[in-house]
């Protein structure tokens, strides 16, 4: 069992009147963490009390060291020696459970705490006095809105998060320097604080701090005392950016409910005539100042392209510019934006002294602007660090509004994560750790998005800047990594592993013109070449090579090169050596464009490597025909299902299928591909999945599954348990185990998890299939999942029918015209039948084409008549 020593402010710190005294104690009180101080600390206590007294009539001012945030610098994480001991005075608090047996927090060794001076360039300092109180009006509100999302420990966050602001101000808390490593090998962290510097008379006062009111900005302000009540967090940021933290916090409600509105929208400039909120003010621009006033935005524009400027005017107002500038325009905005643009900058001032054209301008363009604000790039990587630390795991494609959403959705219980243990192990070595990660996690979201929206050219220019950052990161973390023990979900924190994924994310639009496929076939290489991250991707990479080489390059013998190279690597998956085996197999049927000795290694290659990874069961497979609809406009395939006089219905290829098998006496049915097998493993492990505490595999109270669940790991943290829980389950029969997941499901379906929602309308459904499954082929599918979970989630056959009077079912992958069995598909189906389990292919096929197409065409021609009709009368 470990201990999180935590301390009351008015211990060690110098409360500057009684009634801040009694403040400060009633908010503390609402703490479990306080215990007495022993006598002989009480007694040296008394000594350090006295001294600071004697220092009170002599003030002085110490000048702080100043911390360097880079690897070199001292580490946090250490212990105390015996010379501290007698010099300072230790906090001996009470202990209690936490989430982790070996993590510890032991105190800053000091006696009564000061604080520094404040010497920051920041524009705004800590107080001596508090004039400000925490909000009375404000506490009932807060209070209801956070039930759910942080527990109602308000009190005890912002507490903890004020102490440990002071800790770092007065070098109690140093700037992060862990070796990760050393901690995950030994699994045991023992945070130790450094010795505090008593002779500083300034410090953050609680009583300055303002809870917010409002919903949104509430949850930010939580987010922000959530995650500086952590200590450790604190030494991800220098002292300038401490005092901004302190800033945020003691905001006005109007200014921090701008904040948060203002931060999720685009961050660029904007007028603050344009901005509306009048649920805050009808006057925005005071609170503006406010915020310009702490620097998290500024309003200065001198220093911004006159193009950006011209580009936040009306269309009017541009037109005016024009006339008065006299300069022809065409009709778009971008046209006059140009014609004024070309007209600044080749005309000059007629005399020496006199204003330039673009000077002018610029005084115009200000003068019809107004106030301009646009979020400062410094508070902006801060937020982005506050975000991190809070979520790490956040989802690259998720914005901050989806962020903040999330959190609003929780609130009024639309949706429940599962409750797990936060692991207070941390992910990140150092603040430059920290940095480049966010770095390269930024740059995956921008060319994800940037593939949705299909912009090719920005996908590959991002994939380029991978390409330029990714060499330096691999080095260092290759070498780091070397005989390395750290878990593989720690390591999806570097900041090569992002850089690496943002270059094999930016391999398609690299595929997609001839002058950049030899990038493509560059970076792949790369990608292939190193042996840091993602081993167990390297056979798709090298499969995507050898299809290049193959159909682009038509390059054969460079491509068998390839192919003897991937057969030798051990982190091939059965996906992977199905898959070469196709691949070779493709080449030796080929009749041209390839010599008798590259053959010859070809068939050798299968003969001798690949044969061992070919399926040796034989799936059943019928065929059903329909009337095909086709629809230009979906992606996916209309069918007629069901064309009565009564009725009439149509839907996918699936629900087309699912007819038919009804009509066989399978009374019910479900779509669900990979839904099923992770809702199975879900519900029936679901204690193996987040009710055990693995160091560092859950970090956000916003997760659907422990980290480790996508690595080779997960059966290793758990091995005891599952082990133990497998070998209970087979004593089951049918109906017991049934009834065993209709209970689980029950417990669980409500929960944000694992499985996203569920294919079942009821828990009597999931019962009736688990139980024509049996307990061999439930266990199985799960014991699939538990060794190897990123793989199999997906491939599992798109159909369960089953009948539950005679308990018969069928498990089925149904596929449309020209489709065929993808390389998961084929496996699942295999492992399916191995595990004695009814499975079965049904392929569709389309009746009476011709004629329906005919029928369409004829459809098309009377509906464009009757759309032209109107013009013709008309003209």
């Amino acid at each position: 069992m470990f201990y999180k020593m935590q301390t009351t402010i008015d211990q060690f710190y110098k409360v500057t009147s009684n009634k801040k005294r009694a403040k400060v104690k009633s908010i503390k009180e609402s703490s479990n963490h306080r215990s007495p101080i022993g006598k002989k600390e009480r007694q040296f206590s008394s000594k350090f009390k006295s001294a600071h007294e004697k220092a009170k009539q002599n003030p002085y001012e110490v000048n702080r060291r100043k911390r360097q945030w880079n690897n070199s610098s001292s580490s946090q994480v250490h212990y105390l020696s015996q010379t501290d001991m007698q010099t300072s005075l230790t906090k001996i608090m009470a202990p209690k459970p936490f989430g982790s047996p070996t993590i510890t927090f032991t105190s800053p060794i000091n006696s009564q705490k000061g604080t520094p001076v404040s010497k920051s360039s920041s524009k705004f300092s800590p107080k001596t006095s508090s004039p400000i109180s925490i909000r009375n009006e404000s506490h009932r509100t807060a209070k209801i809105v956070r039930r759910k999302l942080f527990e109602d420990r308000t009190e005890e966050l912002i507490s903890e998060t004020i102490n440990n602001l002071n800790y770092a101000k007065e070098g109690a808390i140093s700037n992060n320097d862990i070796d990760l490593e050393e901690i995950y090998s030994s699994k045991k962290f023992n945070y130790m604080y450094n010795p505090i510097d008593t002779t500083t008379t300034t410090k953050f006062e609680i009583d300055d701090v303002i809870v917010p009111t409002d919903t949104y900005s509430l949850h930010f302000f939580l987010a922000i005392v959530t995650v500086f009540s952590n200590p450790i967090n604190c030494g991800y940021f220098n002292e300038d950016e401490l005092n901004f933290i302190f800033s945020l916090l003691t905001l006005s409600k109007h200014a921090q409910a701008l904040l948060i509105r203002m931060f999720k929208r685009q961050h660029t400039w904007h007028r603050i005539s344009n901005i509306k909120y009048d649920e805050i003010s009808t006057d925005l621009k005071p609170i503006f100042d406010e915020l310009v006033s702490r620097s998290i935005f500024k309003n200065n524009t001198e220093e911004e392209d006159i193009s950006v400027l011209l580009n936040l005017l009306q269309v009017d107002e541009i037109r005016k510019i024009c006339r008065e500038i006299k300069v022809m325009c065409g009709k778009k905005k971008e046209d006059y934006v140009q014609s004024i643009l070309k007209f600044c900058n080749k005309t000059k001032s007629l005399f020496p002294g006199m204003s330039n054209p673009a000077t002018k301008l610029r005084t115009s363009v200000n003068k019809r602007l107004g106030t301009c604000v646009l979020f400062n790039a410094r508070a902006k990587d801060i937020f982005d660090r506050i975000i991190t630390l809070l979520i790490p795991n956040r989802d690259p494609t998720h914005t901050l509004a989806e962020v903040f959403r999330t959190m609003l959705r929780v609130e009024k219980n639309e949706i429940k994560f599962p409750k797990v243990e936060i692991s207070d192990f941390p992910i990140f070595a150092s603040k430059g750790h920290l940095l480049d990660y966010i770095d390269a996690k930024n740059t995956l979201s921008d060319i994800l998005s940037a593939i949705e929206k299909k912009q090719w050219v920005i996908v590959r220019n991002l994939g380029s800047l991978a390409a330029q950052r990714l060499p330096l990161f691999l080095e260092m973390e290759t070498e780091s990594l070397q005989d390395s023990t750290l878990p593989h979900h720690i390591r999806c924190f570097m900041p090569g592993y992002m850089w690496l994924k943002v270059l094999f994310k930016s391999i398609e639009a690299f595929k997609k013109t001839k002058e950049t496929l030899p990038q493509a076939i560059e970076f792949l290489r790369m990608l292939i070449n190193q042996n840091c991250h993602m081993q167990n991707r390297k056979g798709s990479w090298f499969s995507e090579l050898i299809k290049i080489e193959v159909y682009h390059m038509k390059n054969l013998d460079s491509s068998v090169a390839l192919l003897s190279d991937a057969v030798s690597h051990k982190s091939l998956t059965e996906v992977d050596r199905l898959d070469l085996l196709e691949r070779a197999e493709m080449l030796v049927k080929r009749k041209t464009a390839i010599s008798k000795n590259t053959k010859a290694t070809v068939q050798h290659i299968l003969d001798n490597v690949l044969n061992k990874a070919r399926p040796t069961s034989q799936t059943s497979s019928i065929t059903i025909k329909g009337v095909l609809c086709r629809n230009i406009q979906q992606r996916k395939s209309c069918w007629c299902i069901s064309n009565s006089e009564d009725e009439q219905m149509y839907g996918s290829v699936e629900n087309f299928a699912l007819y038919h098998y009804k009509d066989k006496g399978y009374s019910k049915g479900v779509h669900c591909e990979g839904a099923f097998p992770i809702l199975l493993f879900g519900t029936l492990f679901w204690d193996e999945i987040y009710n055990i505490n693995i160091p560092g595999a859950c970090v956000s109270t916003y997760q659907n599954a422990p980290l480790d669940l996508y690595s080779s790991e997960f059966y290793e943290n758990r091995k005891e348990q599952i082990d133990i829980k497998l070998q209970i389950l087979r004593k089951y029969d049918s109906e017991t185990l049934s009834k065993h997941l209709k209970h689980a499901f029950e417990l669980h379906h409500e929960y944000t998890c694992l499985y996203q929602g569920t294919i079942f309308d009821n828990s009597d459904s999931f019962q009736e299939v688990a139980f024509c499954l049996g307990v061999e082929g439930i266990l199985g599918i799960c014991e699939r999942l538990i060794h190897n979970f990123r793989l199999w989630k997906a491939g599992f056959p798109d159909l369960i029918v089953w009948n539950k009077y005679t308990k018969q079912y069928k498990i089925v992958e149904v596929k449309g015209p020209g489709d065929s069995l993808s390389i998961k598909q084929k496996l699942w189906l295999d492992y399916l039948n191995h595990l004695g389990l009814n499975t079965e292919v049904c392929y569709c096929e389309v009746i009476n084409l011709v004629y329906y197409e005919k029928q369409i065409n004829m459809l098309c021609i009377l509906c464009i008549s009757i759309f032209k009709a109107p013009m013709l009368l008309l003209q």
